[in-house]
């Protein structure tokens, strides 16, 4: 057998194996051979019918099933000797080939992975962005606090600090009802809305009374509707977001006082004991939810810089691929239509792959368990509970039973491994700025 493949500028290969019949010739006569003693043909006793009827009966589909194994063996055997890393699996090229002669080929498509160089280095200056707590910001989410574990009642009449509570009900630039359209039940905080128009309108509600808005532009920056009343993202990429809000309730909250109730409520009995301790932990946390926030930022940032690697993709290949994939394959149109998403895919996973090969970044199981305990205790935390280290571990690994839980975790682990990479292999270039302008600074991003 001989394997040979031609490549071209792109990357789109035929890699042909030429056979001849002593390849496999004795395989197919062993496995005739097998048949003939297992073979149970009426008039002969079994394993005794003559050879010459056993091969006109068999010998196509064994010498068929021979050559389909040698050329599994011998495709992959060569890939791996000539470290050819290719995309996706080989197809055959549709051919009539005729097993019985005694020489023949069978070629197959491929699509190589490109060779590129990836632009990391100290010399390349990154901005990274800082938010400064400031103290209003601090107050702010004081008050939040307070009024989540505050006293609530009903209302008649609708306050700057009261919510609002009711069916929200998608609906059209004209403010009809969309046939088949979303409705949710959810809550508003009057607080949340930034177009003074609609504000005033909304102090004027009565129960049954509608208030039509958008989930873009009625509200602050920081406050997410759709977020809020639990859309899928299936319902937030087809939604226009555009509702009517059916006012059943006004709730009006009585803010809970600045006491050692409060500071057990939000952070656990007994871990906080005065006002000025429960002002640092609160900036503390805000602090660690900005960072956060940032690192995210940086981290796509950097994907950006390093998407702009120029790499041949063999294009031609995986369309093809893509066509021949799943029970209902996507069309050519499809294909055309999705294409430029799928490339970008492509291509971040093949710079993800180098970079975890090149820079030894993975994720091992005793990582993986220790960032599950770290996870579980700081979830506990948030809820006030308190557990020991034997019990948080328990919890960890049940949690990481679940595959889809535990493939979420490890690929969370592997990118703050990965932001850590960047910040260590790229100048940052730090930018101090404030909550809202980073807000915007996000949503231009997006655009």
């Amino acid at each position: 057998m001989n394997v040979s493949h031609n490549i071209d500028s792109q990357n789109n290969g035929i890699l042909t194996v030429e056979i001849e019949q002593n390849d496999f010739a004795v395989k197919v006569e062993k496995a005739l051979l097998d048949y003939r003693k297992r073979a149970n043909i009426p008039g002969f006793r079994i394993g005794m019918a003559p050879m010459g009827m056993i091969k006109k009966q068999y010998e196509a589909s064994v010498r068929s099933d021979e050559v389909n194994k040698l050329l599994q063996d011998g495709l992959f055997n060569y890939l791996d000797s000539e470290k050819l890393e290719i995309l996706g699996q080989p197809l055959p090229v549709p051919n009539t080939v005729d097993f019985s002669n005694p020489k023949f080929q069978v070629e197959f498509e491929i699509g190589i992975a490109p060779q590129f160089n990836i632009d990391i280095s100290e010399k390349t200056k990154l901005p990274y962005n800082r938010i400064k707590v400031d103290q209003s910001t601090i107050d702010e989410e004081m008050s939040n606090l307070q009024n989540r574990f505050g006293k609530m009642s009903e209302v008649e009449i609708v306050g700057e600090q009261d919510v609002l509570f009711g069916d929200f009900i998608e609906v059209d630039k004209r403010g009809n009802i969309l046939e088949n359209g979303l409705v949710k039940e959810g809550r508003l905080g009057v607080k949340s809305i930034s177009d003074r128009r609609l504000k005033k309108a909304a102090l004027l509600l009565k129960k049954g009374d509608t208030i039509s808005f958008s989930a873009s532009k009625s509200f602050e920056d920081d406050f997410d509707l759709l977020q809020l009343l639990g859309l899928s993202e299936d319902e937030k990429g087809a939604t226009i977001g555009l509702f009517k809000l059916n006012l059943k309730t006004i709730y009006h909250v009585e803010p809970a006082p600045i006491d050692k109730d409060l500071f057990d409520k939000v952070f656990g009995q007994d871990s906080i004991n005065t006002e000025a301790e429960f002002l640092s932990k609160i900036k503390e946390d805000i602090e660690g939810l900005y960072k956060r926030d940032c690192d995210i930022h940086f981290f796509n940032t950097v994907t950006d810089h390093l998407m702009k690697t120029k790499m041949n993709l063999p294009k031609n290949f995986m369309k093809k691929w893509i066509s021949q994939q799943g029970e209902t394959p996507p069309t050519i149109a499809e294909i055309d239509e999705q294409w430029p998403q799928t490339e970008k895919a492509m291509r971040w996973q093949l710079i993800e792959g180098k970079l975890q090969r090149e820079h030894n970044l993975h994720v091992d199981k005793e990582e993986l368990v220790g960032f599950a305990v770290k996870m579980v205790k700081s979830r506990m935390s948030q809820y006030g509970q308190m557990m020991d280290d034997q019990e948080v571990e328990k919890l960890a690994l049940n949690v990481l039973e679940n595959r889809e839980q535990a493939e979420q975790l490890s690929e969370q682990l592997l990118q703050d491994k990965m932001l850590e990479f960047f910040k260590e292999s790229f100048s940052l270039k730090l930018v101090d700025i404030t909550y809202a302008n980073f807000l915007k600074l996000v949503k231009k991003g997006k655009k």
